[in-house]
């Protein structure tokens, strides 16, 4: 268990990050620049991460972390996980929005999708016995990779649609398979 004076330097190098994001790739942003934004100082930073690459990794965990237990309370206690699911998002939009943009998109939605809520949710929309376990493969990777660009552009765009018409949009891909 870290202490607190540990949690504190951990958070305000991932505001500083994160704060820097919205205005410039990672790949621009140098380590300096990251712990004078922190207002850390940089031993501070090397003793916690070796690069802000492992930062914006542990900023992604955290996120992802927090998502599944909170869908794990989701699907338990509901039947429309989805609607609860992307109103979560929603709340934290910003944040899904910057990951996108800063973690490859491909591993981002990759880890996305390999969380045990996520599955589970969309286990629930198929039902796998009446496919092959090659077609289960492809309609899965299918849902999930659409699934994603649907929630990226509505997310990212200027004024996105309310919860629940997406939730009745991704509806319609259920009653179809």
């Amino acid at each position: 268990m870290e202490n607190q004076r540990v949690r504190i330097s951990k958070t305000m190098l991932k505001t500083g990050l994160l704060k820097l994001l919205r205005k410039k790739p990672l790949s621009q942003i140098t380590v300096y620049e990251l712990c004078k934004v922190s207002e850390i100082n940089r031993t501070t930073f090397y003793k916690y991460y070796g690069s802000q690459e492992e930062l914006l990794n542990e900023i992604e965990s955290d996120f992802l972390r927090q998502l599944d237990e909170e869908l794990k309370q989701v699907i338990t206690q509901s039947s429309n996980a989805m609607l609860l699911t992307l109103q979560h998002l929603y709340e934290q939009r910003d944040l899904f929005c910057l990951l996108v943009r800063s973690v490859p998109m491909q591993e981002f939605s990759s880890h996305l999708f390999a969380l045990p809520s996520i599955g589970v949710i969309f286990q629930n929309m198929l039902d796998e016995s009446n496919y092959s376990e090659t077609e289960v493969k492809y309609i899965r990777q299918f849902v999930f990779q659409g699934t994603f660009s649907v929630l990226y552009d509505w997310l990212n765009s200027e004024s996105p649609e309310p919860v629940e018409k997406i939730s009745n949009v991704l509806g319609l891909l259920k009653s179809k398979l």
